[in-house]
C-alpha cells in the first residue's frame, strides 16, 4: 500500500525554503525534491499498513538536518494549547477561593465592627433597652413621687 503525509514546519519557519526532504521506511531511504511535490505532499509505498515513517527536513543554506520526526511520535514540538487546558481549573480554582477568601474576611470585619459598636454603646448606656429601661425607670420615679 501506499502512505501519503506532510511534513509541516507549523508556519514557524516561513522565511527559510525547504531545500531537500530525507524520509527512511522499512529499509527504504531517500532524499525528496521539494519542487516535485504536490501541495507538499509525500507519497511512500511501504510493505505492511503500520511501517514506522521518519522524515526530517534541511533548509536552503544550512548544511544540518531538523531533528527527525517519526509516524510513531509525529508532534515533537511542544505544544501550547494543551497547557491551557492544564492551567485553566488551577486559574479557575485560585479565582474562586480568592472570591471566597475575600467574602470570609468582608463578613468578619463587618460582624466584628457591629460589636464594637454595640459594646461602645453598652458602655455608654445608649443601647435601645437601656433607653427603654431609663424611660420606665423615669417613669417609676416621676409616679412614685406623685
Amino acid at each position: 500500500g501506499s502512505v501519503t503525509f506532510v511534513i509541516n514546519n507549523n508556519d514557524k519557519n516561513n522565511r527559510c525554503k525547504v531545500e531537500q526532504y530525507h524520509v527512511k521506511y522499512s529499509t527504504e531511504e531517500e532524499y525528496i525534491d521539494p519542487m516535485t511535490l504536490e501541495d507538499g505532499k509525500i507519497t511512500v509505498l511501504v510493505p505492511q499498513e503500520n511501517t514506522v515513517i521518519e522524515g526530517r527536513v534541511r533548509y536552503q543554506g544550512f548544511e544540518s538536518w531538523s531533528p527527525w520526526i517519526s509516524s510513531d511520535s509525529p508532534l515533537k514540538e511542544k505544544q501550547t494549547g494543551d497547557d491551557i487546558g492544564f492551567l485553566l481549573p488551577i486559574i479557575i480554582g485560585s479565582v474562586v477561593a480568592l472570591a471566597i477568601v475575600t467574602i470570609i474576611i468582608f463578613l468578619v470585619v463587618r460582624k466584628k465592627k457591629s460589636e464594637i459598636k454595640y459594646d461602645a454603646e453598652k458602655a455608654e448606656g445608649n443601647t435601645e433597652e437601656s433607653k427603654k429601661l431609663n424611660k420606665q425607670m423615669e417613669e417609676k420615679m416621676i409616679k412614685g413621687n406623685d
